[in-house]
């Protein structure tokens, strides 16, 4: 019987958190998956569907991903440099939600192969303790059981 892989979710440190979870399919494939702009969209979901979805994946690139809003919530977008990339393995860039460039996040994703799979270990850091804590108030770290789980469903058919 197949266990659903585990997601481990930790604070580090004052600015940072950790997340940790395991992926089925080799680090090329996850890669492939993580960073395609045709597929972000089906795996990197909220409660609105993301409407647009651009990536230049090489250091002194950038990326932009915007989710349209709704009547009952307002739009909003992600993007900053891409800081450096060794595909299919490790990928640093800054996140500025809402183009609010004064205190970006430094995403460093690192994809390990272990056995037939991966091991994913991406750390968010942070400004400041303060900017970590309320990107965990407004539940930024929510919804990451969900999100992996669609990319994983994604790796057999990419």
């Amino acid at each position: 019987m197949n266990q659903r892989p585990i997601l481990q979710v930790a604070q580090d440190g004052e600015t940072d958190i950790v997340v940790r979870r395991d992926f089925s399919h080799p680090p090329e494939r996850v890669w492939q998956v993580m960073t395609d702009p045709a597929l972000i969209p089906h795996w990197m979901a909220s409660a609105e569907t993301m409407s647009r979805c651009e990536i230049d994946l090489r250091p002194g690139g950038s990326f932009y991903y915007e989710w349209k809003g709704t009547q009952a919530s307002p739009g909003f977008h992600f993007s900053g440099p891409i800081l450096a990339v060794q595909a299919p393995h490790h990928m640093q860039h800054v996140e500025f939600f809402n183009g609010d460039t004064a205190s970006g996040t430094t995403i460093t994703t690192d994809l390990e192969a272990r056995g037939q799979g991966t091991r994913m270990v991406m750390v968010m850091r942070y400004a400041s303790a303060e900017a970590r804590a309320a990107a965990i108030e407004i539940g930024m770290t929510d919804g990451f059981d969900a999100v992996y789980d669609r990319l994983e469903a994604l790796l057999p058919t990419a």
